[in-house]
């Protein structure tokens, strides 16, 4: 067998050749017979025999293992370059998230340490301007003036109380007293409150309450700094109108909810998450403010263990719901809050 074993074979009397596990490749098998006389003179015959490798070990399934070898490197180096991009891609967030952080700290530091500066002698420019006012009857012009600057020292005192309120929010610092208190009643002082501002920007301010009273434990400082910014918010972006609409009420609901409504300009998806940051100024606005209200009133909530969403930013009505539970883990029954009870 040419190309198997180049030596002859000599078969006397088993005439039968046997060729097993040949390797792929080309054969060629060679008779010769001996003559009546002995000679080897007889012509040779030859079987050209061809044995086809395995689809596993042919050249087709070669091609196909070096195709999928450069598959499987092409993949894996996309994967790492893809696992190098978000590595490095999370580092700068954690970096940006990190400086931004920075940022904010330090211009909490900062507007803190502005309140705590100017607290003390607005407080004495307050008292002298209070003095004036009053003094000043019979000069109508000159008392008019003066209004204006005890309403300007007044509000800036206020954003000053509220800038330190919200740092003792943010450093977990504000102690909250849970106390049983109507809220109905405490609501209503503080939208009569605002009455005259909402009537001064031309905007109808209206209420809707449940025929019961709304009795529930929570801390009435912070309540009132909750209803006072989301009414001030109200007021402020309101176009002609705003609601304020507390819930049907039940004494078994764990929760109690407050609608705040306005008319005002729609706020759009991209700023829905982003209004309860700090400092945040939505694009366009041209309201004054320090952007810490919503932020606050939303900090003080938390910790009723309650919250503030951004229930509608759909124009003609802007809804914003307070929900805060009725009974707290800790509660006080104080005779000097009676007049809630």
């Amino acid at each position: 067998m040419e190309g198997l074993d180049n030596s002859w074979t000599y078969l006397n009397t088993n005439r039968d050749a046997y060729f097993t596990d040949l390797a792929p490749g080309s054969y060629a098998f060679v008779v010769q017979a001996e003559s009546n006389t002995g000679t080897w003179t007889g012509k040779e015959r030859r079987i050209f025999i061809q044995i086809l490798p395995p689809f596993w070990k042919s050249n087709i399934a070669y091609t196909l293992y070096a195709l999928m070898l450069v598959a499987v490197l092409y993949f894996s180096i996309r994967y790492y370059h893809n696992y190098l991009e978000r590595k490095n891609y999370n580092k700068l967030m954690l970096f940006e998230q990190v400086k931004e952080k920075e940022i904010y700290q330090a211009k909490i530091e900062f507007f803190t340490n502005i309140a705590h500066e100017i607290q003390t002698p607005l407080t004495l420019i307050m008292g002298p301007i209070k003095w004036v006012v009053k003094q000043a009857d019979n000069l109508p012009s000159i008392k008019k003036s003066l209004v204006l600057a005890e309403r300007n020292a007044h509000r800036l005192a206020e954003l000053t109380s509220q800038l330190l309120d919200f740092r003792k929010a943010e450093a977990d610092q504000f102690g909250l007293s849970f106390v049983k208190a109507d809220i109905t009643a405490l609501l209503q002082e503080q939208v009569n409150n605002f009455k005259q501002e909402a009537i001064k920007n031309g905007i109808e301010l209206s209420t809707e309450f449940p025929q019961g009273p709304v009795i529930a434990f929570v801390d009435i400082e912070a309540l009132v700094k909750i209803f006072t910014n989301l009414l001030s918010n109200a007021i402020k972006y309101a176009t002609t109108n705003a609601r304020v609409v507390v819930l049907p009420f039940n004494l078994t609901d764990e929760y109690f909810v407050i609608h705040f409504i306005n008319d005002g300009k729609a706020i759009t998806e991209e700023f829905k998450d982003r209004i309860f940051e700090p400092f945040f100024r939505m694009r366009g606005n041209e309201k004054p403010g320090t952007g810490i209200g919503l932020s606050l009133a939303k900090s003080l909530a938390d910790l009723h263990s309650g919250g503030i969403s951004l229930k509608s930013g759909d124009a003609d009505a802007i809804t914003f719901e307070l929900k805060l539970p009725v009974r707290q883990k800790i509660e006080f029954k104080l005779s000097s809050w009676k007049k809630n009870i």
